[in-house]
Formats: C-alpha cells, sequence, structure tokens
C-alpha cells in the first residue's frame, strides 16, 4: 500500500453539460458519486476520476450510481474496465438499484462479473 498522504485526493467534482463524478474519501476508501447521465461525454470524466483514485492505492473503489439518469453502453465500459484494472477481484464496488442502472446491468450481464450493492452503506459495509 503506498503512502495516501503522498497522493493529492482532495475532494474534487468532473462535470459536463449533463452529469458530473464526484471523489471523496473515506477511511480508506475512494468514492465515486456519478450524477446525471452516464454517457460518452461522462464516461470519460469517471476514467479519469478512478485513475486518479487508483494512484492512491485504495483498500476499495465504490462507484455511486444512486444519482444516475441515464446509463448508456460508454458508462457500462468503464464500469467493466475499472473492474478489471484492479487486481484483487472485488476492490471495485458498484452502487445501482432499479431500472434505470441495475437493470442495464442484469440485461447484459454485467452482474455477473461486477460486485453490485443495493445502497451505499452496503458497498462501503457499514450496513
Amino acid at each position: 500500500m503506498a503512502d495516501s498522504d503522498s497522493v493529492d485526493l482532495t475532494p474534487s467534482v468532473l462535470e459536463t453539460a449533463t452529469g458530473s463524478v464526484a471523489l471523496e474519501q473515506q477511511h480508506g476508501t475512494v468514492v465515486l458519486r456519478v450524477t446525471g447521465a452516464l454517457d460518452l461525454a461522462l464516461a470519460p470524466k469517471l476514467q479519469q476520476q478512478f485513475d486518479r483514485a487508483l494512484r492512491s492505492e485504495p483498500e476499495l473503489v465504490v462507484i455511486d450510481l444512486t444519482a444516475v439518469d441515464f446509463l448508456a453502453s460508454a458508462g457500462m465500459a468503464v464500469l467493466i474496465t475499472a473492474h478489471r484494472q484492479l487486481e484483487s477481484p472485488g476492490r471495485v464496488h458498484i452502487v445501482a438499484a432499479g431500472r434505470i442502472t441495475l437493470r442495464p446491468m442484469e440485461i447484459t450481464r454485467l452482474t455477473d462479473e461486477l460486485v453490485v450493492f443495493p445502497t451505499l452503506s452496503a458497498a462501503l459495509g457499514t450496513e
């Protein structure tokens, strides 16, 4: 584990016209909160924040899709890429529930590969 003090993980938000990705750190875990449309415009911002998070070698990265109102294939591609980038399975948790986020992942069978939780507290293990 790298010294997380040497990596700048101050909270930050990257935005597009249709959404945003906020990065915050909670007890060794990085939480990426996605808001709005996770589409072709926002997907690269999510990847950028995820790459930034990896520099601190976190125990866990949680991608929270609770406030997402549209999930495009570009967004799903970033979720798979993020999952595969980490060496240990289960180090990326996805928060998704309902027809807007969870249903597309079920239809495409991404839930067979991704670790998905219905709430942020469940993903963080605080439930």
